[in-house]
C-alpha cells in the first residue's frame, strides 16, 4: 500500500516536486513512538509538507470508525493526516472529507489536504477494489445471484443475517457468505461482528454493481429493434404478451409520482421476455443498430424478471433497484432518468438522501 501511494504522488506532481513515503517514523506524544507512516512533499522553493499516515486494511469495519482514528491521530501529533488503506472506498473517502482528513491508496485514489502551508493534491483511482480477494469470494456482481441480492439488500431493512438474506433473495447462504466481503470491502454495506449486514448505502451499492453489470452485456441476449410505428404503437401490443416485463424508461415512469414529468421524452422502450425474437415478430418490430433503436428486448439472465403481468394493468415491471441498473447502464439519456428517480428516493427515504454520488 505504501509503494503504491508513494509511485502516485511522484506520477502526479511534477518533476520539480519531490513526495517519499516513510514508514516508521518516529513521532512525539503516539503510543509506542512512531507513526505506521509519514508522506513528505517538497516543493521547488524547498518548503517541506509532512503528513502523518495511518496504515489500516478496510473491510467489515465502519468507515465512520476508520476516519475518527485519523482525526484522533492528527489531533495528537499535531500535523495533516491521511488514511492509507487497501481501497479507499465511496464510503471511506467520504468519512474522511467528513472529518477532515486525508485518504490514499495503491488503486489511485488520493486526497491530501495541509492549510499550513496550503496544498491540495487530489487524484481519482479505480471504481472498484483490485486486491486479491480470499479463494471462493464473489469479485464480480454481473451475475444473477449477486443481481438478487442486491436488490434485496436496497429494499430489505436492517440489520439483516446471511440466512435470512438468502432467503429473501432465494439463493443459497454461501452464494450470499461469498458476495458480501465484496460489497464490505468497497464500501457498499457495513457488517456487524456477527457477518450480518448493518448498513445499507444505497449509491454506492448501485454504483459498485453497475461497475460490473450492464443491461446489454450481462444478459445473454440483448436485441434491438425500430418500431415503425413508434413506441406508441408497439405498447399498444404489449397487452397481447403474457410475460413481457419492462424496465429502463417505463419503469421510471411506473416508479415516479403521479404527475411528475420525466427528465427525458420516452425514446426507448426496455422490456425482459424469454423469446425476444419471438416477440419482436408479434410486436411487428424491424431489427435495428443500439443508436436507432425505440425498442430493445433482452433474454434476461435473472428468470426472475420476467413474468405474467399484473390483471391491473397492460404489463409487469421490474423491482426499482433492477430498473436503476438498467437506466445506469443503458445508452442515451437513461442514466439521467436514473438520477431523476435517485433523487425522488433521496426525498422520500434518508438511506438514499445520507450518501453522495461518486463516480
Amino acid at each position: 500500500m505504501i509503494r503504491g501511494v508513494e509511485t502516485t504522488l511522484r506520477e502526479e506532481l511534477p518533476p520539480s516536486w519531490s513526495a517519499r513515503v516513510v514508514p516508521d517514523p518516529s513521532a512525539p506524544g503516539v503510543p509506542g513512538g512512531r507513526l505506521d507512516a509519514a508522506i513528505v512533499i517538497t516543493t521547488p522553493a524547498g518548503v517541506v509538507v509532512e503528513f502523518a499516515a495511518e496504515v489500516r486494511t478496510f473491510g467489515r469495519g465502519s468507515a465512520i470508525d476508520a476516519a475518527t482514528r485519523g482525526a484522533l491521530l492528527r489531533d495528537v501529533v499535531g500535523m495533516p493526516t491521511v488514511l492509507i488503506t487497501n481501497f479507499a472506498n465511496p464510503a471511506l473517502r467520504d468519512a474522511c472529507v467528513q472529518t477532515g482528513i486525508g485518504f490514499a491508496d495503491a488503486t489511485g485514489w488520493l486526497r491530501l489536504v495541509s492549510d499550513s502551508p496550503p496544498l491540495l493534491i487530489k487524484t481519482q483511482g479505480a471504481a472498484k477494489s483490485t486486491a486479491t480477494t480470499r479463494p471462493g469470494s464473489t469479485v464480480r456482481l454481473n451475475g444473477p445471484a449477486s443481481a438478487r441480492i442486491i436488490r434485496m439488500l436496497l429494499q430489505a431493512s436492517v440489520p439483516i443475517g446471511v440466512r435470512e438474506l438468502a432467503a429473501a433473495s432465494q439463493v443459497s447462504p454461501g452464494t450470499v457468505a461469498k458476495l458480501l466481503p465484496t460489497l464490505a470491502r468497497d464500501g457498499a454495506i457495513e457488517r456487524a461482528d456477527t457477518g450480518a449486514v448493518a448498513r445499507v448505502r444505497p449509491r454506492p451499492l448501485l454504483n459498485r454493481w453497475t461497475a460490473d453489470y450492464s443491461f446489454a452485456q450481462s444478459n445473454p441476449e440483448v436485441r434491438w429493434y425500430l418500431a415503425p410505428r413508434g413506441v406508441a404503437d408497439a405498447l399498444s401490443r404489449i397487452s397481447e404478451e403474457d410475460e413481457v416485463t419492462a424496465t429502463g424508461s417505463l419503469a421510471l415512469r411506473e416508479y415516479l409520482p403521479a404527475g411528475t414529468v420525466p427528465v427525458t421524452p420516452l425514446v426507448l422502450a426496455t422490456f425482459y421476455t424469454p423469446h425476444p425474437a419471438e416477440t419482436a415478430e408479434r410486436l411487428r418490430l424491424v431489427d435495428a443498430e443500439p443508436g436507432t433503436a425505440n425498442v430493445a428486448l433482452a433474454r434476461p439472465a435473472d428468470t426472475s424478471l420476467h413474468g405474467s403481468r399484473p390483471k391491473q394493468g397492460p404489463m409487469g415491471y421490474v423491482p426499482i433497484a433492477q430498473a436503476l441498473a438498467d437506466l445506469l447502464t443503458l445508452p442515451g439519456r437513461s442514466p439521467e432518468e436514473a438520477e431523476q428517480l435517485i433523487n425522488y428516493l433521496a426525498a422520500t427515504d434518508p438511506a438514499w438522501r445520507a450518501e453522495v454520488k461518486t463516480t
